[in-house]
């Protein structure tokens, strides 16, 4: 039996405040005597960076790292290490200055526990465990947070001899000092005096932006991610103004800014408003910077929610797929017929919700998934394989992603990793096959196919929701129909 050790922290979930103590203890199993120097446990905080850059005829290569915390307690002194089971009680602090944990595309700031068997000959054995750190910030201790931003533009669409009258905006914010899972409040106000364009929407976005610092050799890099992004729909007309007044939510679980520029992986936001113009413009960019911190100001602390707030924005095919599930109104027909059998079937009970999901986390399976016949094994064995291989913290991770930086500008994307199921969507029935594919595979339904697929269902299940039963029927009955008018031709 290898040497085995389980970490057992105070908490679940490893998120730790700079200045707090850890609390804990580490059991430490093995099963034969081992010569050591020493057993020992480390906490360490650090950053790194990496990337590189291909040329024409040549690649260079960037790196640096920097310590921010190393603390060592050697737990055992003596040479003879005893077989059996070992116990280790913790009680570490984090110093106050150490920067949050972030990771990015070319660097990362990590902190683990660590336990080292520092063997005199061969390997040592260690045994690792991330945590997660978060830099506690107070925006009222600084009462620039507490001032209001501004930006401004004006943009000219058409040039000599076809000028236009210019676009003026302007972009007000209260505050710039915000916490995760806090309101914006933001202020644009919108002049348009061009007498041929209007405004067609504002496209409001917060921005995250990383920078990295290599040691070996001197050089920056930027990666720019779009957090949450928002669309205003409401026009503003040649020739008039307009004010926009709305709010968009800081993400939860987002690090707090970065105000010591000598760290090499530095973090900052900023808050972008765009205004569509259309046709073969540019869009006019206007920005502000933003401060996010784990104490929020006291004049705005109205604004923050216990959950994140969840906003959706109908889009063309959601709309489709929600108009294809929703149940049409019955028939007199279907009324008095329901009526009639209330009394010998019993209503299947429905499920409620809120609002429908959303479109990105109900993507239909795979032409191969949805021909195969045991669709509902296959999507069970799947499901169960993704949970075990994909396991992320809710606070960002420990681990970079080392790629090579492009050699102009860089586009926004993200890093986070989804989990795209089908079943039990919006837009798929109980086997898992999309309804888009659903009447293509079944073909003409008939009795006996009917009978033997209803129990088939009731073996499998005995609740089943009243949306999918009405679709099936309709689609049960317009195959019905089809056949009919077969026949009488």
């Amino acid at each position: 039996m290898p040497t085995t050790c389980v970490f057992q922290l105070d908490r679940l979930n490893p998120v730790y405040n700079s200045g707090e103590y850890i609390s804990g203890r580490i059991l430490l199993r093995t099963d034969k005597v081992k010569r050591v120097n020493a057993v020992y446990v480390t906490l360490e905080g650090e950053a790194k960076v990496q990337w590189s850059m291909s040329g024409k005829s040549e690649t260079a290569n960037y790196s640096g790292h920097q310590q921010y915390l190393h603390s060592r307690t050697n737990v055992f002194d003596n040479t003879l290490f005893r077989a059996g089971v070992h116990v280790y009680v913790l009680t570490l602090r984090i110093p106050p200055d150490c920067p949050s944990t972030c990771k990015g595309p070319y660097g990362y700031i990590a902190y683990t526990i660590s336990l080292t068997i520092d063997k005199p000959w061969g390997f040592d054995e260690v045994f690792r465990k991330p945590i997660n750190v978060v830099q506690t910030l107070d925006l009222n201790y600084n009462t620039e947070f507490a001032l209001p931003v501004k930006d401004e533009n004006l943009k000219y669409l058409c040039h000599w001899p076809c000028i236009s009258g210019p676009i003026c905006s302007t972009l007000v914010l209260p505050a710039s000092g915000f916490t995760p899972l806090q309101e914006v409040p933001f202020r644009l106000e919108v002049d348009n005096q061009s007498p041929h364009y209007d405004i067609i929407g504002v496209e409001v976005s917060i921005k995250q932006h990383f920078v990295f610092l290599s040691r070996k050799p001197v050089k920056r890099n930027f990666y720019t991610k779009t957090l949450v992004k928002e669309l205003i729909s409401d026009r503003t007309l040649r020739l008039s103004k307009r004010q926009y007044e709305s709010s968009i939510c800081v993400p939860m679980d987002t690090p707090r800014s970065t105000l010591n520029p000598n760290y090499i992986v530095f973090l900052h936001y900023t808050l972008q408003v765009k205004l569509k113009t259309g046709y073969f413009h540019y869009d006019t960019d206007l920005s502000v910077p933003i401060i996010v911190g784990t104490t929020s100001l006291q004049h705005l602390r109205d604004s923050v929610h216990t959950q994140q707030p969840v906003r959706r924005t109908p889009t063309p095919e959601r709309q489709r797929l929600i108009e294809r599930v929703t149940p049409r109104p019955p028939t007199v027909e279907e009324e008095l017929g329901g009526e009639a059998d209330a009394a010998t079937e019993e209503p299947h009970q429905a499920i409620e919700d809120d609002e429908p999901p959303s479109y990105d986390s109900c993507l239909p399976p795979s032409f191969s998934f949805a021909t195969l016949a045991g669709s509902q094994q296959t999507l069970g064995s799947s499901h169960v394989v993704a949970l075990q291989r994909i396991q992320l913290p809710k606070f960002p991770g420990f681990s970079t992603l080392i790629g090579t930086a492009p050699a102009h500008g860089m586009e926004d994307s993200g890093l986070d990793m989804h989990m795209y199921r089908s079943y039990g969507s919006l837009n798929t029935d109980h086997t898992g096959r999309s309804l888009d594919t659903f009447g293509s595979l079944c073909g003409p339904l008939s009795e006996q196919v009917e009978e033997q697929e209803q129990e088939q269902e009731a073996e499998e299940s005995t609740e089943v929701l009243d949306v999918t039963v009405q679709v099936h029927r309709a689609r049960i009955a317009e195959v019905e129909e089809e056949l009919q008018d077969e026949h009488l031709f």
